[in-house]
């Protein structure tokens, strides 16, 4: 168990990618969804089933300011319930072409703890793709014990978050989340709900997870407010005083905003020279993600997390690569250009000139030269968005008939190593990374709670649908057989209703 406290406020989500072949199949001329102008003016598809409530307050949740030929993620989306309705099933979803498509050929990841992201068996098709503002009729809950829907919430927090960047970009994917925003939210009924729910003597735990996982983080956010408002009393206090162990540390994980708790993993991960942890979050993330990371750590701990990271990560190459990253600077698609990817492909979006160039640029800097020059590889790992990144691994593979991973284990060595790998397999298909992830927390001795929490916790509005179906291509059997196997009571009863 990490011991993670009861939250902070503030933050937004990470974003995935998925897999593709180097023709990059076009994807079908829907009508792309309306794009709403948010608090920076700047506009931005959003990712849950409706605009969450804005204040004039609240200007750490900007949308991204994109350039050319850039890529945003959206991982999390938000919407809203009524009388305890349970998740809707997802609806008027387009076919997903990516994984229609033959897997990627990847190339021999030796000794390196990264796996090919999985077996070349094609990837399941998907219902649909994730177009966050359709929304589906939602289906009633049964709350035990007759109680009303519950919400926690970790600190006093004056404003509500606005949609997390990452998901767009899982819609342009076709990822999706196992958590929607419900429809119908009725906020004072499932403050109400709550109060039942905790009321006399023990806990109705039941109810408590029936409302918590069937509202998205968002939602989650409003009711913490409400609560407070209503009952002049700290929800998440309050329900940290009813439960203990991993189910309160999930349900304080599910209450606290992205950036926060994404900060909070930071700080420990930099505490305990936990660098896959590092990797994992400051690696996957959007530059809006990255930013309110930054500023929610600076909010809680009172540091700067450039120095924190300066001062407390071992190896100059692995330390480059992620301060190059806190500077939330890499490439990204701008709005105009997701759509564009949506109606003409990825193609369309992509510069094949100038990934050709970076191709060479990376010959030379590596296998073309005795040595290696790292500053080359950090600037273009670094600053290119996902998709022209893919396509610099393509032409590189055409000219040099290498795959960029076997590049990588021949030039460099250590948590540097593994850093580029981690990236190459995101860039590939990313819901293949978080399944590796989730892998390697729960088998052999023991169980990686902490991991274990924050993958499921922090992919659940973005692509854990799509984690699900890559770790059983991957190891042969289910996300949900390999969780039930290593946790239990009702911490077991909250991870397999958030993976449904």
């Amino acid at each position: 168990m990490s011991g993670y406290p009861y939250g902070n406020p503030a933050g937004d989500y990470p974003a995935p990618y998925a897999t593709g072949n180097s023709a990059y199949p076009p994807y079908p001329a829907y009508p792309p969804p309306p794009i709403p102008m948010y608090a920076n003016n700047q506009p931005f598809a959003s990712p849950y089933g409706m605009p969450t409530p804005q204040m004039s307050s609240y200007d750490n949740y900007l949308a991204p300011s994109y350039g050319g030929n850039q890529t945003s993620g959206n991982p999390y989306d938000y919407g809203r319930g009524n009388d305890y309705q349970s998740l809707p099933p997802p609806g008027g979803q387009m076919p997903s072409p990516m994984l229609n498509q033959p897997p990627q050929q990847y190339g021999d990841y030796g000794n390196s703890q990264y796996q090919p992201p999985y077996s070349q068996a094609t990837a399941s098709s998907l219902p649909g793709g994730l177009y966050p503002n359709i929304q589906s009729p939602a289906t009633q809950s049964n709350y035990a014990g007759g109680a009303t829907a519950p919400s926690y919430q970790p600190q006093q927090q004056t404003f509500y978050p606005e949609e997390q960047p990452s998901i767009s970009l899982a819609s342009l994917e076709q990822y999706r989340g196992t958590i929607f925003p419900v429809s119908n939210f009725n906020i004072d009924a499932d403050c109400q709900a709550f109060v039942q729910a905790m009321k006399g003597a023990g806990t109705n735990e039941k109810a408590l997870i029936d409302i918590i996982v069937n509202r998205s983080n968002a939602q989650r956010q409003q009711i913490k407010h409400q609560y407070k408002s209503m009952y002049g009393t700290d929800l998440v206090k309050q329900i940290s005083g009813e439960t203990s162990g991993n189910f309160k540390e999930t349900i304080s994980a599910l209450f606290d905003t992205p950036a926060n708790f994404d900060a909070w993993s930071i700080h420990q991960a930099l505490t305990a020279s936990k660098e896959g942890t590092l990797r994992e979050i400051l690696l996957t993330r959007t530059n809006s993600e990255i930013r309110g990371i930054v500023e929610s750590y600076k909010r809680t701990f009172n540091k700067d997390l450039e120095k924190e990271i300066s001062k407390h990560v071992r190896g100059t190459d692995f330390k480059r690569i992620l301060i190059s990253a806190v500077q939330a600077n890499r490439d990204e698609l701008s709005p105009q250009q997701i759509q564009q990817a949506r109606q003409m492909g990825i193609e369309s979006v992509i510069d094949r000139n100038r990934a050709r160039q970076d191709a060479d640029a990376l010959y030379k800097a590596g296998a073309g030269k005795i040595g290696t020059d790292e500053k080359t590889f950090n600037a273009i790992f670094a600053q290119r968005n996902y998709y022209q990144l893919r396509a610099i691994f393509e032409e590189y593979q055409k000219k040099h008939h290498t795959d960029i991973s076997k590049v990588i284990q021949s030039e460099f060595s250590g948590d540097i190593k593994d850093a580029y790998l981690v990236l190459i397999t995101c860039i590939r298909d990313r819901p293949s990374f978080f399944a590796e992830r989730i892998h390697k927390a729960v088998v052999g001795l023991g169980t990686n709670d902490s991991t274990l929490i924050r993958v499921i916790v922090t992919r659940s509005e973005i692509d854990l649908v799509q984690i699900k179906e890559r770790y059983q291509q991957m190891y042969k059997h289910s996300l949900t057989q390999d969780v039930s196997g290593d946790t239990s009571g009702d911490y077991k009863r909250i991870l397999l209703s958030i993976i449904k």
